[in-house]
């Protein structure tokens, strides 16, 4: 894997996109505004690295000191407090800090449509969901298929308790099979389709019919506190206006975007494909910018599932815990 002029020949791209003039908030030469982005270590840290790196928030007269996050609870906290000013996070991030009614809003998109699959060993006899009852189904601690499951169990007249839930880390879900530790997983696509694609594991629920039975959206957040569009609407306008430049980015340019996320790898340690990066990059979209009332209810929904299986005592309404007059403007001014 050869990084040599990668960042270069990638940003060539950028600066022959289209359509990503959007009018910087503050003038040329004007002394830089501190901001704090955190993200994930892993690929939904996507916008956030391309908004750094193909100079987005620059554009706009932000510093960004970047920082990724190992610890949900410990960054709502930091966004809480103030050490954070902007975040990337799941969306069970955002229903959990809603629930708790924290100063928090979420002021544009990370990604709508995460794929998901559930699938079975390539040679199970299972044929349904209701055959997993009794059979043990693995997950991603912390993942976004949590309430998607309890909503399938709901959909096929079942209860959490109809299944034995083992919690495993990307590494062992790989291996589940293999390893026999699993009759089945429901996972994103960044851990199923390697399964898939090794003939070890068939789609019981392709993410399509997960999306045709549940009418899954699947929204991702960018979030911010309260107080702080309170007091400085204009940075927080600025930094959005840099963050749908990233989004229009990622889905104009996938394969410019792609390389931004192996280096991001890379630089951790991490060698990933170039081919896996790019499928990566596909299993969100990023066409939009703002919340709408689908992406809410759908929230809304899973806060139920998150429920269900016990993981939040209280399902959230979300509306007041969104805040999109900023993504409006910034997708406005791009058009």
């Amino acid at each position: 894997m050869k990084f040599g002029g990668t960042v270069a020949s990638v940003l060539v791209f950028v600066i022959g996109a289209v359509c990503l003039a959007l009018p910087a908030s503050a003038q040329s030469g004007a002394k830089k505004e501190l901001v704090r982005l955190t993200y994930s270590s892993g690929w939904s840290a996507l916008p956030a690295i391309v908004g750094i790196e193909a100079g987005f928030f620059d554009e706009q007269n932000l510093l960004i000191s970047g920082l990724s996050y190992s610890d949900e609870r410990a960054l709502i906290k930091s966004v809480v407090i103030g050490s954070t000013d902007f975040a990337a996070v799941p969306q069970r991030t955002l229903i959990v800090a809603a629930g708790s009614n924290l100063p928090v809003r979420a002021i544009a998109l990370n990604g709508t449509g995460l794929q998901i699959d559930l699938i079975v060993p390539a040679a199970s006899s299972v044929a349904g969901l209701p055959d997993l009852k009794g059979k043990t189904v693995a997950i991603g601690a912390g993942s976004e298929a949590y309430p998607l499951l309890m909503r399938l169990l709901n959909l096929n007249g079942m209860q959490p308790g109809d299944i034995r839930l083992r919690f495993l880390s990307g590494a062992d879900l790989v291996v589940a099979f293999d390893k026999q530790q699993a009759d089945a997983v429901i996972e994103t696509r960044h851990y199923t389709s390697l399964l898939l694609k090794q003939g070890k594991a068939k789609a019981l629920l392709p993410h399509e019919e997960i999306v045709r039975q549940l009418g899954v959206v699947g929204s991702q957040a960018l979030i911010t506190r309260a107080e702080l569009i309170k007091d400085n609407p204009d940075i927080v306008q600025r930094f959005v206006n840099g963050w749908a430049k990233a989004l229009l980015f990622i889905n104009q340019q996938p394969e410019a975007a792609a390389r931004f996320l192996t280096i991001y790898f890379h630089r951790q340690g991490v060698v990933v494909r170039d081919e896996d990066a790019r499928a990566w990059t596909s299993y969100l979209n990023y066409s939009r910018v703002a919340w709408t009332q689908n992406d809410i209810a759908d929230a809304e929904f899973n806060g139920w599932g998150l429920v269900e299986g016990k993981i939040i005592k209280n399902s959230p309404k979300l509306q007041p815990f969104v805040d999109n007059r900023f993504a409006t403007t910034a997708y406005a001014a791009l058009q």
